[in-house]
């Protein structure tokens, strides 16, 4: 789940490397996503995503679902449980440990994630 909340055009990579980051991740990654909601896109970005989309591979494309209003709501929803999700999103989970890159890299194993014990 990404939250595009704040996002601001100028903010933005440029096109030649936004297409790079794709075939990075299509051509050495491929099949490790399972899905990403774009939560709140605002509409500049969904232009962007029109204008890039053609780069984008006919399987990893059926991965991207974007999530914004009250439909976005009974996406997020229909997939996830929300008391597990952050309130930023439409879950109910409230306040969620901060993640620490420090203590993650040192000591959670790598057949664990960062909130298993």
């Amino acid at each position: 789940v990404i939250d595009y909340k704040g996002f601001r055009l100028r903010d933005a990579p440029p096109m030649s490397t936004s297409k790079h980051t794709l075939e990075i991740l299509q051509d050495y990654y491929p099949e490790r996503l399972h899905r990403a909601y774009m939560f709140n896109p605002p509409f500049i970005f969904r232009t962007f995503w029109n204008l890039i989309k053609a780069f984008v591979d006919p399987v990893t494309k059926q991965k991207i679902v974007f999530c914004h209003g009250k439909a976005g709501l009974v996406e997020m929803a229909d997939k996830f449980d929300m008391s597990t999700v952050e309130d930023f999103t439409g879950g109910t989970a409230g306040e969620l440990r901060a993640f620490d890159s420090q203590e993650y890299l040192a000591s959670t194993p790598f057949d664990h994630t960062f909130d298993e014990a």
